[in-house]
C-alpha cells in the first residue's frame, strides 16, 4: 500500500480515495488522482480489505480483474462498511460490468479513458454520496424504513435503473445503463441474464 498527500487546487475539501488496480496503466492513473486527492494505492484484494476494515476512504476506485483477486469483491467489502463509500470500477471487459453492478458499484468507466471524463465521474460521485448522507440525515425521523431505503437508492452513484427497458436477451424487465459510448447511445446491463448490450441513450 502506499500513499500521498498534495495540496489541491479546488476549494472543495480533499477527498481520501483508494485506488485498487494492476494494470499498465495504474501508475500514470494514481498520479493523475494526486494532483488533487489523497490518495491510496494497492493492487492486491486482500491488501485493500485490509484497508477498508481499518479506514473508510471517501471513493473506491477498483480495476475489476487484479491478480489473485476480483474488484467484485472489492466492491462488496466497500459496501459492507456502516457508510459504505461510492465504488467506482474501471475495466475493458463490459461482460464483467453486471456482476460489479450486483455487487453494488456505483459507476463504471470503460478503459481508455480520459482523465477530465474520470475527474468528471468522482465529482459526480462525491456529489451523490453527499446527498445521499443528507437525505440519511433527513430520513432519520421517517417511521417508515423502506422510504429511506429509496431514497438512497434514487441518489446514489451514476448507472440508472429503467425499470420500462426490457433486456433483449431474456426479456427482463429494469435494465441498468452504466455507461455513454457516444452521444446517442449507452451501455446497459441485465442483472437477471447477466448479459450487455449498447442501445439509444434515455433521459
Amino acid at each position: 500500500m502506499s500513499s500521498s498527500t498534495s495540496p489541491s487546487p479546488f476549494s472543495a475539501p480533499q477527498t481520501d480515495l483508494l485506488l485498487v488496480d494492476a494494470s499498465t496503466d495504474a501508475a500514470g492513473l494514481a498520479a493523475v488522482l494526486r494532483g488533487s486527492y489523497r490518495v491510496a494505492t494497492t493492487t492486491s484484494l486482500d491488501v485493500a480489505r485490509q484497508f477498508l476494515r481499518r479506514q473508510a476512504p471517501g471513493l473506491v476506485i477498483t480495476e475489476l480483474d487484479l491478480p489473485g483477486g476480483d474488484g467484485v469483491d472489492v466492491c462488496r467489502e466497500a459496501k459492507r462498511l456502516t457508510v459504505p463509500p461510492p465504488v467506482l470500477v474501471t475495466t475493458v471487459n463490459t461482460d464483467r460490468v453486471p456482476d460489479a453492478l450486483v455487487a453494488g458499484c456505483d459507476g463504471v468507466l470503460l478503459k481508455p479513458f480520459a482523465p477530465n471524463l474520470l475527474f468528471a465521474r468522482i465529482g459526480r460521485l462525491v456529489r451523490a454520496r453527499s446527498e445521499m448522507l443528507r437525505a440519511r440525515a433527513r430520513n432519520q425521523g421517517l417511521k417508515t424504513a423502506h422510504l429511506a431505503d429509496r431514497s438512497e437508492a434514487l441518489l446514489g452513484g451514476t448507472n440508472r435503473i429503467w425499470p420500462n427497458t426490457h433486456c433483449p436477451y431474456c426479456n427482463h424487465g429494469g435494465a441498468t445503463s452504466f455507461e455513454f459510448c457516444s452521444h446517442r447511445r449507452a451501455w446497459f446491463a441485465c442483472l437477471e441474464c447477466k448479459k450487455v448490450w449498447i442501445a439509444k441513450r434515455l433521459e
